[in-house]
C-alpha cells in the first residue's frame, strides 16, 4: 500500500512538473496585440484573430503576416509590435526589419526609425522590396533627416544615392535652399536630361534659376510645368501598404469584385456588389460611398433608371452629393426619356466639373432642338477641353487645331482666346499670340495671365526695335 502511494505520489509530482512547464512555456510566449475593429470591419476583426492565432503558435513569418494586415488598415503600432516580434524571432529576416522601422517612421519616433533601418544594411543581399533595398534605405534614412531640420545629414544620405530620382530630388531642393542654386542646377539638368517633362524637376529648375536672378531663363522653366505631367514619386508609403490593404475583410471582396470587372457581366456584378454592401450595414467605411457608386455604374450599364435614382437617394442620405451622382442622376431621367428633367442637372455638373462628355451630350440635346447657338457654345467648350489637354501634354499641334475650332465656333470666350495665345506663342508666332491676348483682354479686362503675357511680348518688341 505504501509503495502504491508513494507511485501516486511521484506520478503526481510529475504531472504538476509537466503542467507548471506547459503553464510556463504558455506564458513565456508573447500575445499578439489587436484593435478593436468589430465596428467599423467585421470581416477583418475575424482574419485579425485568426492571424493572431497563427502568429501566436508561429514563427516569424507568422507574425510578419499579422504585421502586414494591421498595417494595411494603418494600425502603425499594432503592426510594430508585430515586427519587431517578427524580428526577434528572426533578425535574418530584412522585410520584417524594414517594416518595423517603416512603422517607427510612421508614428514620429525618427531617430529610432533610422536605427533600425541601417540594422538593414547587412541584409541587403536577400530579395529586394520597398525599403529593403540600399536605394530605399538611405532615401528613407534622408527622408527622417530632413523631418528632424538635420540638413547636414540629410544632404549626406542623399549625396550617397546617387542616380536614384528622389534622392537626387531632395539633394536639389535642400541646395537650392541653403544658397548652392548652381550646384542644384547641374543634377536638376542631369535628371532632365532623363526625364525631360518631370513636373518636379522643371519646377524646381526654375526655382533655381529665379534665385540666380536669371529671369528669362525661369520663366521658360515656369512655363514647362503647365506642360509637365510625369512627376518622380517622393513617398513609397502607399507602395509598401497598398498590397497589404486589399488582403483581409470587406476590402478583400472590393478587390475580388474588382477582378470581376473585366468579365463585362453586368448581372453578376451586381449580384457581388449587393453581396459587399450587405456585409457593409450601414457602416461609416470609405468603401460605403465606393460600393455605392460602383451599384450605380453598374446599374448605369444594366439601364435600370429606378435603381439609380434609389441608390442616389441612399447616397444623399449619407450627406454624399457631388458632380459625378448629379450626372449620374441625369443619366437616369435620360435612360427614361425624361431630358427636361436631365439638363438642368448637367448644366449644374458644368459648373462644378466640366467635362467633354457633358458637353457632348447637351450639345446633341440642342442639336435635336434645333438650337444652334447653344449646340454651337457646348461644342465650343468641348473644342477647349480638348486643346487644353492636348496643349498640358504639350502635343502644341493638336492643341492648335482644336483651339481654332473653339474660337470659330465661339468668338467670346475670353478662356478660348487666352490658349490659343498661349499656343500660338509656344509655336512661335508671336503676332498672332499678341492678337489673341488682346481679343481675351477685351472680352475679359481682368485677365491676369493675359495682361502679363502681352506686356511682355510688347516689351520684346519694343527691345528689338
Amino acid at each position: 500500500m505504501i509503495k502504491f502511494m508513494r507511485i501516486l505520489l511521484f506520478l503526481f509530482v510529475v504531472e504538476l512538473g509537466f503542467c507548471g512547464y506547459l503553464v510556463a512555456k504558455r506564458l513565456s510566449r508573447p500575445l499578439p496585440v489587436l484593435p478593436d475593429a468589430e465596428f467599423v470591419d467585421p470581416l477583418m476583426m475575424a482574419d485579425y484573430r485568426e492571424l493572431a492565432s497563427q502568429a501566436e503558435k508561429g514563427s516569424s513569418k507568422e507574425w510578419v503576416k499579422l504585421g502586414q494586415a494591421l498595417l494595411g488598415q494603418g494600425y502603425y503600432s499594432y503592426a510594430e509590435n508585430c515586427f519587431r516580434q517578427a524580428v526577434k524571432n528572426d533578425p535574418t529576416d530584412g522585410l520584417a526589419q524594414a517594416s518595423y522601422a517603416f512603422c517607427l517612421e510612421r508614428t514620429g519616433r525618427t531617430q529610432a526609425s533610422t536605427r533600425e533601418y541601417e540594422k538593414l544594411e547587412p541584409l541587403l543581399g536577400k530579395k529586394s522590396t520597398a525599403f529593403a533595398n540600399k536605394k530605399h534605405l538611405l532615401y528613407a534614412t534622408g527622408r527622417n533627416y530632413l523631418r528632424e531640420e538635420n540638413a547636414a545629414e540629410a544632404e549626406k544620405k542623399f549625396r550617397q544615392n546617387v542616380d536614384f530620382q528622389p534622392a537626387d530630388y531632395q539633394l536639389a531642393k535642400l541646395l537650392v535652399r541653403s544658397g548652392q542654386a548652381e550646384s542644384a542646377l547641374s543634377i536638376i539638368e542631369r535628371n532632365l536630361e532623363q526625364s525631360p517633362r518631370s513636373l518636379n524637376f522643371l519646377a524646381l529648375q526654375a526655382q533655381a534659376l529665379e534665385t540666380l536672378g536669371r529671369e528669362s531663363e525661369a520663366k521658360q522653366a515656369a512655363e514647362k510645368v503647365e506642360r509637365a505631367l510625369e512627376i518622380i514619386p517622393l513617398n513609397f508609403n502607399t507602395e509598401l501598404v497598398k498590397p497589404y490593404s486589399v488582403r483581409h475583410g470587406i476590402e478583400k471582396e472590393v478587390e475580388a469584385y474588382n477582378h470581376l470587372i473585366k468579365r463585362n457581366d453586368m448581372d453578376h456584378l451586381a449580384e457581388k456588389l449587393e453581396e459587399i454592401f450587405t456585409l457593409l450595414e450601414d457602416r461609416p467605411m470609405p468603401q460605403y460611398k465606393a460600393t455605392l457608386v460602383s451599384m450605380i455604374e453598374v446599374e448605369f450599364q444594366r439601364k435600370n433608371p429606378e435603381r439609380i435614382l434609389m441608390l442616389i437617394d441612399k447616397l444623399k442620405e449619407h450627406g454624399v452629393e457631388d458632380a459625378d451622382l448629379l450626372q449620374f442622376k441625369a443619366g437616369a431621367y435620360i435612360l427614361s426619356g425624361e431630358m427636361e428633367k436631365a439638363v438642368p442637372l448637367l448644366q449644374r455638373v458644368l459648373k462644378m466639373s466640366p467635362t467633354i462628355e457633358v458637353h457632348q451630350t447637351l450639345a446633341n440635346y440642342y442639336e435635336q432642338q434645333n438650337d444652334t447657338e447653344k449646340r454651337d457654345y457646348h461644342q465650343a467648350k468641348m473644342a477647349l477641353l480638348y486643346a487644353m489637354i492636348a496643349y498640358r501634354n504639350n502635343q502644341l499641334p493638336a492643341a492648335e487645331e482644336a483651339i481654332q475650332r473653339a474660337v470659330k465656333l465661339n468668338s467670346r470666350d475670353p478662356q478660348a482666346w487666352f490658349y490659343y495665345a498661349e499656343t500660338k506663342r509656344h509655336l512661335g508666332d508671336l503676332k498672332a499670340a499678341q492678337t489673341a491676348y488682346k481679343q481675351c483682354i477685351e472680352l475679359n479686362p481682368n485677365h491676369g495671365r493675359a495682361l502679363r503675357e502681352l506686356e511682355r511680348l510688347t516689351a520684346g518688341k519694343d527691345a528689338s526695335d
